[in-house]
């Protein structure tokens, strides 16, 4: 869908709409590195990722406007595509958020963590949804419907995947500090997977269908 707008000198607010929401999913990977690196290894973050949240949020309210910029002065022109762009947006910003929600569980992180079980298949998962983010990035930036059909068929994976975690921890009803903040990580993780999927389906689906995970 947006393949076709790249280069195109007709289409320059959206090119710059365009360009602003692959800046958002790059900084998005880098927010999901460090907050799970502190959450799942204890590590320091590498970055500010509340610092990183916001410039995400500004970054949404740029590509809002430009997009409403286009269509005050073309209103007939790559329409769909324009609206697609305000989903895409919207489910970066709200992959930010997540992100920042995986970082705060860090903060309940105990010194015996990463010894429980399913904190490490929450680790698996984590390995699962990393290469997601370049996925989408391709799928949009050279309009890969296959690059896109697979993050959409990796979130499903990861959907059932998390479901398992859950399920583990509700059948051993230990209730303790641990198992709360693994069933909020896995929760987190699936909700971060299922935005790259519908960021994914603006590619691969058409525009009645964006963030339906149909691979």
């Amino acid at each position: 869908m947006f393949e076709k707008l790249l280069g195109d000198k007709d289409a320059g607010l959206l090119n710059d709409a365009i360009d602003e929401a692959c800046r958002m999913i790059v900084e998005s990977e880098k927010m999901f590195a460090a907050a799970c690196g502190a959450l799942l290894e204890g590590q320091d973050p590498s970055i500010d990722v509340v610092e990183k949240d916001e410039n995400i949020d500004m970054g949404e309210r740029m590509v809002r406007r430009l997009v409403f910029q286009h269509i005050m002065m073309k209103p007939e022109q790559d329409l769909p595509s324009a609206l697609a762009l305000v989903s895409v947006v919207h489910d970066a910003e709200r992959i930010g958020d997540y992100n920042k929600s995986l970082l705060y569980l860090s903060k309940w992180r105990t010194d015996t963590f990463s010894q429980h079980a399913q904190v490490q298949a929450c680790g698996h998962v984590r390995d699962m949804i990393s290469p997601m983010f370049e996925q989408a990035l391709k799928a949009i930036q050279e309009g890969d419907a296959e690059e896109a059909r697979s993050v959409m068929a990796q979130s499903s994976t990861v959907k059932d995947k998390t479901q398992e975690i859950q399920d583990a921890l509700l059948q051993q009803a230990k209730g303790g500090c641990e198992d709360v903040v693994c069933s909020s990580c896995a929760q987190y993780l699936r909700r971060i997977s299922a935005h790259l999927s519908n960021i994914a389906s603006s590619v691969a689906n058409p525009f009645d269908l964006l963030g339906q995970n149909t691979p």
